[in-house]
């Protein structure tokens, strides 16, 4: 099926018409305006206390003179294209794996958030081709850098995590979603010996 047929299809779904009955509400959209002014200063003060990182992780790639960037395509709202750039490998040995681990090579993406492309919290960034961006109540909000199916979410499969977290949005729940600790699937370890 062609992604114009999956949207002309969900475009008729009573999931994604109630969903988007839902966010249209006055209250809802005063909380989705909300949510966005939280991104918009939350990306700036990470930014701003995150400068010094930045800078070094800017040096390190102008010495190492093989680009800075790399690109990935994924699917923003209404299933659209959205750029997410973040720094290449970064060099330094050690020093470059160390940055690497506390995230230093997301940092571009702070510029998606404060573009609106992206949010802190919402569904999940899928890349292009996967058929589950455009489809389901998931497609009426922008991707989020967290959200229910990141953080490990109860039960279900990632795409009905997202779509119940559209369909039951609320400001506070991505307050909780965004502090919470991530859930992790803990695994039995047998005790028999070798």
């Amino acid at each position: 099926m062609s992604t114009q047929a999956m949207e002309r299809q969900e475009d008729r779904s009573p999931d994604v018409a109630r969903a988007a009955q839902r966010l249209g509400r006055p209250l809802a959209r005063v909380s989705l305006l909300l949510k966005r002014l939280c991104d918009i200063a939350l990306a700036l003060v990470m930014l701003v206390a995150l400068l010094p990182l930045l800078i070094v992780v800017v040096g390190l790639l102008a010495f190492a003179g093989d680009g800075w960037f790399e690109k990935r395509m994924r699917l923003g709202r209404n299933g659209r294209s959205v750029v997410l750039t973040r720094f290449r490998e970064l060099p330094g040995g050690a020093f470059g794996r160390a940055l690497e681990r506390i995230g230093a090579r997301e940092l571009p993406v702070l510029l998606a958030v404060l573009r609106g492309r992206v949010s802190f919290v919402g569904p999940r960034a899928l890349p292009p081709g996967t058929g589950s961006g455009y489809t389901g109540p998931r497609r009426l909000m922008a991707p989020g850098l967290t959200g229910p199916a990141q953080r490990g979410g109860d039960g279900g499969s990632p795409d009905s995590l997202d779509d119940a977290y559209v369909a039951n949005w609320s400001l506070w729940g991505d307050a909780r979603l965004l502090f919470s600790r991530p859930k992790v699937a803990h695994h039995k370890v047998s005790k028999s010996s070798s």
